[in-house]
């Protein structure tokens, strides 16, 4: 009979902690969006950083200017490649989200089905941001490597 409780109250705690849709699941989730969005603020500023020095090149000093967009171009090449890293991570946040939708839909929680939707939709609006950025920095990249010209 003991060993029979453990067998049940395993089983039930295996339940719960299987399904998706779930204060854990939910928790890990956002916290993963959240640390993104921060990781994309972060690089956005690092562009904006990098978009002042674009006016603050002084085309009378030739060695100065150089020195500068060389360097620039430098950094927008490895925000670049920390950009990219980041569509995939907001790809892979949509996907969780979809998941717990998928089963919050299937354990009959509608309110949270539709809270993962719009997580989902948020997923989807940070990797726009993203491309956007890729896109900006792709803009200045040019833009240095003509002033160098």
């Amino acid at each position: 009979m003991k060993y029979g409780f453990l067998i049940i109250l395993f089983l039930l705690t295996f339940s719960v902690q299987a399904s998706y849709c779930s204060g854990r699941n939910w928790r890990d989730a956002y916290q993963f969006y959240t640390h993104n969005i921060d990781l994309l603020n972060y690089h956005i500023d690092r562009y904006n950083i990098l978009l002042d020095k674009q006016y603050s090149v002084n085309e009378d000093d030739e060695k100065y200017t150089y020195l500068i967009v060389k360097l620039s171009v430098e950094e927008l090449d490895k925000l670049s490649i920390d950009v990219e890293i980041l569509e995939t991570k907001f790809n892979k946040v949509k996907n969780l989200w979809q998941l717990i939708s998928e089963h919050c839909l299937h354990d009959d929680e509608l309110d949270y089905n539709n809270m993962a939707i719009k997580n989902a939709r948020g997923a989807d609006i940070g990797r726009q941001e993203v491309n956007d950025l890729l896109a900006r920095i792709k803009f200045l990249r040019q833009r240095f490597r003509l002033s160098d010209q």
